[in-house]
C-alpha cells in the first residue's frame, strides 16, 4: 500500500473520529441544558415542537432524559421555569407565591422538579398542585404557594428537598389558539416571598 493511501485513510479516520466527538460533546452540551428548551414567555420556556414530528434530534433527547411523556400539543402544552419574577434562581429555603387567572385548558398542573429533573425525594405527597386545587375568585383569579413547609391554607408545591428547583406548567387539552401562539397564554408569576430566617 503506497504512503499516499495509507495517509488518505488516516486522515478519513481522523475526520470521523472528529465528527463523533464533536457530536457527543453538541449532545451533551444540549442535555444539560434542562428538561424543555425554546422560547421565553414570560419567564417560562416552552417549545412548539415538543412531543411532534418536527421535533429535532436534541429536544427528543431532552425529553427522554428529563422522563417527561411529551405529549402532542393538542393533547398537552408544556413550560418550564428556573427563576422567579426578580430573575433569581428558584431555591429550597425560600417561600414563593405562584399566581395567575383563567388558562386556557381544560385542566393544568404545576409540578416541582429537583436539579437532576427528578421529583424531589420526600413524604410530603404535596409535589405538585393543579386546577382542582386552588381556589378562584370571581374572576378566576388563583394564588398557590411553592414552599418548604405545608402553609396554613391554600394549595401548596412542596419544595422540601428540593435543592435549586424547576417548576413545569402542563396545560392539558389547551385550546386553539394557545397551541397556534404561546405568546397569548397568561403566564402565571412566580413571586418569592422569603428566605430561610426570614419566613
Amino acid at each position: 500500500m503506497s504512503a499516499d493511501r495509507k495517509g488518505s485513510r488516516w486522515v478519513t479516520a481522523g475526520v470521523v473520529v472528529a465528527g463523533l466527538l464533536a457530536g457527543a460533546a453538541s449532545g451533551w452540551f444540549w442535555l444539560q441544558k434542562g428538561m424543555i428548551q425554546g422560547e421565553s414567555y414570560a419567564g417560562w420556556s416552552g417549545n412548539s415542537v415538543t412531543g411532534s414530528a418536527d421535533a429535532d434530534p436534541w429536544t427528543r433527547a431532552r425529553v427522554a432524559v428529563a422522563g417527561l411523556l411529551a405529549l402532542n400539543k393538542s393533547q398537552a402544552i408544556y413550560f418550564t421555569r428556573n427563576t422567579d419574577s426578580s430573575g433569581a434562581r428558584l431555591r429550597e429555603d425560600c417561600r414563593y407565591r405562584v399566581s395567575g387567572g383563567t388558562l386556557p385548558a381544560r385542566w393544568w398542573s404545576v409540578t416541582v422538579y429537583a436539579a437532576d429533573n427528578y421529583l424531589p425525594i420526600n413524604d410530603d405527597q404535596a409535589l405538585s398542585f393543579d386546577a382542582t386545587e386552588v381556589q378562584g375568585d370571581a374572576a378566576g383569579n388563583w394564588t398557590a404557594t411553592l414552599a418548604p413547609k405545608r402553609p396554613e391554607s391554600g394549595a401548596w408545591a412542596s419544595t422540601r428537598k428540593a435543592g435549586e428547583f424547576d417548576i413545569t406548567l402542563r396545560l392539558y387539552q389547551p385550546d386553539a389558539r394557545a397551541q397556534a401562539d404561546y405568546g397569548s397564554i397568561p403566564m402565571p408569576k412566580v413571586e418569592r416571598l422569603d428566605c430561610g430566617d426570614q419566613a
